[in-house]
């Protein structure tokens, strides 16, 4: 990229607010120069083909085309410097942190914002040598991995005898210390592992993390309360109540397709 202009960008999300937040931040960037924004899969491929932008911030969960599937539908050669945004797609960071330019993980601050953008300033200063290969590695690494085998059943270790228990049987799941608890609808059982190791392990269809020492079976939320500050609580058709944090506010509305 020549040096004397700015980097002209594009910005893609479905949610129109998260979209208006990007470009804020975008026009307080004075080598920064706003080509175009987009609101989904489709549109983002037309935007791209016809704009040519330098930078690309693109948002993963998207109607039509995810974010993933616009950078395939383009050609190699005209794939910008990307940096991404999801709010809950754990598992597919950890298939391209170690091939993409960045990534944004919501809520994000402004300071996280910089540091993803300097990093994009960087591989533009660079030129696109290693660019496309990197961009290929991260789909490929993904297309490899769209299909992750998910656990089925737990092994539970109690009094020398081996217990296989049915993930689909398990309601909730509570962080404790070192370990889990398990709650199934009739009892409890006490499991050797990291919520955020076992969140990895269960299939993000079915177990939702809804706060940093919970997750659920989201066929086993009943309904979502609001107190009197806006916040929610979780409720599941046994009656047990759980708190749903701000941070893991998107994920699950993420995973409903709808807001709260």
């Amino acid at each position: 990229m020549n040096n004397s202009r700015r980097i002209r960008t594009a910005v893609v999300d479905d949610e129109r607010p998260a979209r208006q937040h990007v470009i804020n931040l975008l026009a307080r960037e004075p080598d920064v120069e706003l080509v175009g924004e987009a609101d989904g899969g489709k549109a983002a491929v037309a935007l791209i083909q016809q704009t040519q932008p330098d930078l690309l911030l693109l948002d993963i969960q998207m109607p039509e085309l995810n974010g993933f599937e616009v950078l395939r539908a383009l050609p190699t050669e005209t794939r910008p410097v990307t940096i991404f945004i999801t709010a809950y797609d754990q598992h597919a960071l950890a298939a391209f942190e170690a091939h993409a330019v960045d990534y944004l993980l919501k809520p994000y601050g402004d300071a996280r914002f910089e540091v993803a953008l300097e990093r994009a300033r960087r591989f533009l200063a660079t030129g696109p040598a290693g660019l496309f290969n990197r961009m290929q590695q991260m789909l490929d690494h993904l297309a490899a991995a769209e299909t992750p085998d998910y656990l089925d059943h737990l092994v539970l270790k109690q009094h020398a005898r081996v217990t296989l228990l049915p993930v689909e049987d398990i309601r909730w799941i509570e962080a404790a210390g070192g370990y889990v608890t398990l709650h199934t609808a009739e009892t409890s059982f006490l499991y050797r592992a990291l919520l955020g190791e076992l969140e990895r392990q269960l299939d993000p269809r079915h177990f939702i993390r809804i706060h940093r020492s919970a997750m659920v079976q989201v066929r086993a939320i009943a309904s979502l309360v609001p107190d009197a500050h806006g916040e929610y609580a979780v409720v599941l058709h046994n009656g047990t109540r759980l708190k749903l944090s701000r941070t893991y506010r998107p994920v699950l509305e993420a995973r409903l397709n709808q807001r709260l």
